[in-house]
């Protein structure tokens, strides 16, 4: 009796490693044969599944010490991908049919199913529950669990996503997981050695910073669309000169115009939150087990919404803003309570005034993130209300340059001067700078590159910039009749719509 009970509490102890209310579910006796592994048992009851299990390369890792829960479905499956249906019914840690609805159970491929009853799990009524072995144990199943794919394995499985699927799995690996992995010995350096655990990984789905969606994880819930390989295409034709890159080895610009063109496509198709409506339209709802799968076989890309974003440069910022201070001073101001303006980017701005009465003021901006393509240029000018309704009005006229990279490497530039751009004394002014300016080549990183801790976007030269300058003659000064000094908000370069 002494002996019993001493396996009876053994037997609980292992239970509360999986959930600490669970007391009474070993209440029953013991079966006979116990003693054996998980994978012995399911050897004696249910040999179909027992046989799939040796075929997907489990059988060792039942046999271990580790502690496992087995769904053991009574005729197996005659799926043809044996390995992933035989991972999507074995969980780490025990499970008894006590495990209150509610409880997530994580089975070795990542899918979170629960009991919806002492006698039906995921859906699936349970025949004979509770089989125990010395590590873990075997319910038996009316039939297989079944099978949803996640928005990952959706692209790996249908031939008609292989386009996507063969771009973004050239970044799987598996790794060593530290945090997963139980410390069990040292070494004879003092090295600590693990039970390893070897995770799968990609590093553009996963990255911690610039990772797009982890989709092949069951743990989040993640809006995809998934292009057919025709979709694809066409989205490739489409955006591709956007990326046009100049190198002086040709072989390395077309490189990287194929892996950012690429880039720009996947990072459009995964959505945490709000999808643009534009993207839903047309698609056909896929059923998934980690989100919405939305299958595509045409791409409805705004580029100003998706791929081709605007670039706003707040004029407050100092990185990327220079001038000659021998003629030039710039003051970085914040809104105050006295201003007369509402919807200032950020509530600040700059002042740029000139040093001598006989000079126009000029600031330069650097324009990172370019891509090759056409774009309206607006800087946005502050009325001197911005200080408070005292102040002296003025009005100014500026002029604009903008400096490129052309296509041969060489900067190129532009030059408006015409005498109508004129900022206002009482009124926020969105000036247009330039109009269908076509920018030859892009000038931007991506976040594969920008992955490698190596690898620094602050170093990349810049090759646009925006020059502006007051355009006042000395007789328009003298007579007061316009200033030299103008407030500057942000400037924004708003690619065309394509």
């Amino acid at each position: 009796m002494k002996h019993n009970n001493e396996i009876a509490v053994l037997l609980v102890s292992l239970a509360l490693t999986a959930c600490s209310d669970w007391s009474d579910h070993y209440e029953e006796q013991l079966p006979a044969g116990y003693g054996q592994t998980v994978m012995q048992v399911l050897d004696g009851s249910t040999q179909t599944f027992a046989e799939q299990v040796r075929q997907a390369g489990y059988a060792d890792l039942l046999a271990s010490s580790q502690s496992f829960t087995v769904f053991a479905p009574v005729q197996g499956s005659d799926a043809a991908d044996i390995s992933r249906v035989v991972a999507n019914h074995i969980a780490r840690h025990v499970y008894p049919t006590s495990t209150p609805q509610g409880v997530g159970v994580e089975m070795l491929n990542g899918k979170i199913y629960e009991f919806d009853a002492a006698d039906s799990f995921a859906g699936t009524p349970i025949t004979a529950g509770n089989q125990q072995a010395r590590n873990g144990l075997v319910h038996q199943l009316q039939h297989p669990i079944p099978y949803r794919n996640n928005l990952y394995e959706h692209l790996q499985t249908n031939p008609d996503f292989s386009k996507a699927y063969a771009f973004i799995s050239q970044f799987d690996e598996v790794k060593f997981d530290v945090d997963a992995s139980t410390e069990i010995d040292i070494d004879e350096q003092g090295r600590p050695v693990y039970d390893s655990v070897m995770v799968n990984y990609n590093r553009l789905l996963e990255h911690a910073v610039y990772g797009i969606g982890a989709i092949a994880r069951e743990d989040s819930a993640y809006t995809m669309v998934l292009p057919t390989n025709a979709a694809w295409d066409e989205a490739y034709q489409r955006i591709s000169p956007s990326f046009k890159v100049f190198d002086e080895d040709a072989a390395v610009a077309d490189s990287l115009q194929h892996v950012r063109t690429q880039l720009a496509i996947v990072e459009n198709l995964i959505y945490r939150d709000t999808v643009p409506s534009a993207m839903v339209t047309g698609t056909t709802e896929l059923e998934t087990s980690n989100g919405r799968a939305l299958a595509a076989t045409h791409l409805n890309f705004n580029n100003r919404e998706t791929w081709d974003k605007p670039i706003s440069i707040e004029a407050e910022q100092q990185n990327g803003r220079t001038y000659n201070n021998t003629l030039t001073s710039v003051y970085a101001r914040e809104v105050t309570a006295r201003s007369m303006v509402d919807h200032i980017s950020g509530d600040s701005y700059i002042e740029v005034v000139p040093i001598s009465a006989s000079t126009n003021p000029t600031v330069i901006f650097d324009i990172p993130g370019v891509l090759a393509g056409t774009y309206n240029v607006y800087a946005v000018f502050l009325p001197v209300t911005v200080e408070g309704a005292s102040e002296e009005l003025d009005s100014t006229r500026v002029s604009f340059t903008v400096a490129y990279q052309n296509t041969n490497g060489r900067s190129a530039s532009k030059r408006n001067n015409v005498k109508t751009l004129l900022t206002s004394g009482t009124d926020v002014t969105r000036m247009l700078a330039f109009e269908n300016l076509e920018i030859p080549v892009s000038n931007t990183t991506d976040r594969l590159w920008l992955m490698d801790d190596a690898n620094d976007a602050s170093g990349v030269p810049v090759t646009t910039q925006l020059t502006i300058t007051t355009n006042v003659t000395p007789k328009e000064f003298s007579s007061g009749e316009l200033s030299r000094s103008f407030r500057l908000d942000r400037i924004i370069f708003e690619p065309v719509e394509k």
